[in-house]
């Protein structure tokens, strides 16, 4: 997100903004955990008003490869 953003030349403070999100939330979400060490886990309304602020698909915004989600 942080390369996206940059890209547009947006602030973390617009991206948030624009998205509906609080600027701490999404300076959390950039940086891909919610506590430290502990992985983000965001809504998909708030993926999709970030990828709708940065003008990109839900695959470009996420990253690759997809976990695994049946592994445990």
């Amino acid at each position: 997100m942080q390369r996206l953003r940059v890209a547009h030349n947006f602030s973390q403070e617009h991206v948030a903004y624009e998205a509906g999100l609080s600027r701490y939330t999404y300076q959390k979400f950039e940086k891909g955990e919610s506590m430290p060490g502990t992985p983000a886990n965001p809504s998909l309304r708030n993926i999709m008003a970030i990828a709708q602020v940065l003008n990109v698909t839900l695959d470009e915004l996420l990253p690759e490869p997809w976990p695994d989600l049946h592994a445990r």
